[in-house]
């Protein structure tokens, strides 16, 4: 079996598919396993998708006081305390014309932002609403503010990203070759929280990989030595930039090809393996002292 050629220092984890099982639950072993990486001196942080408001709770669940990488990389928020550590914004003229190309396919564009440690989320008006979008707002009733697209970025704060809500096929065919056409970058997930797919849109060079740099830079971390676990599309990035990327044994064929390991899935406790595996070795605790190791 290979491991790392240095020993890890910093371990990033992912959110959905990779942290939480099929259950949507953090389970006992990886619980454990993520102590005993943190009694051996590796600093663990998460790296997701989501927004603040909706990570925060898994980073009490699991005792870190740390920076969380969030919105795909776009905003770096220091834990518990809720302070913004880093953004990378995308410019409001460019995602006035991602709003537009959103909104000429009939789609409801979904713009993130932070006003100081403010969570903002910016949208069209509740009429255009389609059937996607109906669902993330079901779930996050409280969260929009509604403005008319021709001015929802022209003229206002930047972003940390756009977002799109359909199926991914359908996200692929309208909305992709435009957005590829654009000075951003932009991923897309199959299916999402919301039960759609999902794309972000964000600034030139912007992704979880962005993020995972800026965050070892200022933990002074050489990439080397930083272990990721991720399952997505989101997650490819991150998994080539860090020393060691490991990915999760039910993610697509692209994911684990070009990850340094894959572990088992989310539902065989695949992030508690790959710790045991990758991270603890070269460690003052090892795998023998994790259970069912």
């Amino acid at each position: 079996m290979q491991i790392p050629a240095q020993p890890i220092k910093l371990l990033v984890i992912d959110i959905d598919g990779t942290l939480l099982d099929q259950h949507r639950k953090i389970t006992p072993r990886t619980q454990i396993a993520i102590q005993a990486a943190q009694a051996a001196g590796i600093t663990v942080t998460l790296a997701t998708g989501r927004r603040y408001y909706n990570s925060h709770q898994i980073a009490d669940e699991l005792g870190l006081a740390i920076p969380l990488i969030i919105y795909d990389g776009a905003a770096i928020i220091q834990h518990p305390q809720n302070e913004v550590v880093l953004t990378q914004t995308m410019p409001a003229d460019l995602a006035q014309q991602v709003v537009e190309v959103i909104a000429r396919h009939q789609l409801q564009p979904v713009v993130q932002l932070l006003n100081g440690n403010t969570e903002e989320v910016w949208s069209g008006p509740a009429e255009l609403d389609d059937q996607w979008t109906k669902g993330y707002f079901a779930v996050n009733p409280h969260c929009a503010r509604r403005v008319p697209h021709e001015v929802l970025c022209a003229g206002q704060p930047d972003p940390l990203r756009v977002v799109a809500f359909a199926p991914e096929e359908l996200l692929y065919e309208r909305l992709a070759p435009e957005i590829d056409a654009l000075p951003c970058s932009w991923n897309t997930i199959p299916r999402g929280n919301y039960k759609c797919g999902e794309m972000a849109i964000m600034g030139p060079a912007c992704s979880k990989a962005s993020g995972v740099a800026a965050l070892a830079h200022k933990l002074e971390i050489p990439l080397q030595q930083v272990m990721a676990i991720g399952d997505n599309n989101n997650d490819i990035e991150m998994l080539q930039e860090v020393g060691w990327g490991v990915a999760m044994g039910q993610a697509a064929e692209r994911v684990r090809a070009i990850a340094h390991a894959v572990t088992a899935s989310n539902a065989e406790d695949g992030v508690a393996l790959a710790i045991e595996r990758y991270a603890l070795p070269n460690a003052s605790v090892t795998s023998a002292s994790m259970p069912g190791a």
